[in-house]
């Protein structure tokens, strides 16, 4: 699926990945601003997503990588250079696909990664949350098990997350209300896989995350951004720290300087 029609006379383009349970809606109007820029977009729907939740239940965390592959494999046809962004698990998709795909190795390349959960730590997550290993290991308990969306739903701003609270409960949300808890285990499995070999990542790559993040806490972008930074003298990932948002950080307080931080960075040298 994609926003806009590609233009085959560009250079250059940006795929856009979303997030768990989410559409392309989780990125607010970073796509426009980047059309702003001149720059065209492509995205995709991960396969389970835009439908109902139900559908996650037999899709593993390579199945998306899957998608994400064939996609980069098909801008990579037309366009001499393909940026990658990724919002919260489309961020650790884009990370493991820069990783494998060998992203950046044309000089061209750059990878966005907007609050990617490498831990999942955050400072909402219930207690029991500790729990769900054991409960992997019954199937079918874990394919059946709903784990539902909660407040304060990745947002600070007061205004939206009643809103969002409202289109929760009436079934009018854009996001999936809840997810099973096999495919939370599938978001396990991608996360134990981003954390290795951060140092094949070749390309410029701009992290932000938020310091409040209720989901997953600001040592996951650390991580990244040092381990990336391990092997490369001129420091290729850099960390833009947000201080008045939760997780999904292009929708919340801070997305005007979310998207002039991206609008920067892809913006030519």
């Amino acid at each position: 699926m994609n926003n806009q029609p590609e233009n085959t006379d560009r250079s250059e383009v940006v795929l856009l990945i979303h997030g768990l349970g989410g559409t392309q809606h989780d990125l607010g109007r970073l796509e426009s601003r980047i059309a702003d820029m001149g720059i065209p977009t492509a995205d995709l729907m991960l396969p389970g997503h835009g439908s109902h939740p139900d559908d996650l239940r037999d899709v593993s965390f390579e199945t998306w990588l899957g998608a994400v592959r064939r996609k980069l494999a098909a801008l990579r046809e037309r366009y001499r250079t393909v940026h990658l962004m990724g919002m919260c698990m489309g961020a650790l998709l884009a990370l493991e696909v820069a990783k494998l795909e060998g992203l950046g190795r044309n000089g061209r390349d750059r990878l966005i990664l907007l609050a990617p959960p490498l831990f999942l730590d955050g400072w909402s997550l219930p207690w029991y949350r500790f729990i769900r290993h054991a409960l992997y290991r019954v199937p079918l308990l874990a394919r059946y098990l709903k784990v539902n969306e909660r407040s304060p739903y990745g947002v600070k701003n007061k205004r939206l997350r009643t809103v969002l609270a409202r289109k929760f409960s009436c079934g009018h949300s854009r996001h999936y209300a809840w997810v099973p808890l096999s495919t939370i285990q599938e978001l396990d499995r991608l996360r134990w896989s981003a954390a290795r070999d951060l140092d094949r990542v070749q390309c410029s790559t701009l992290i932000i995350h938020a310091v409040d993040d209720e989901l997953t806490s600001l040592k996951s972008a650390q991580y990244i951004r040092d381990r990336v930074n391990r092997e490369h003298d001129n420091g290729k990932a850099r960390l833009a720290v947000l201080g008045d948002s939760y997780h999904m950080i292009c929708i919340d307080n801070e997305r005007e300087d979310v998207a002039r931080q991206v609008t920067a960075f892809l913006a030519p040298v």
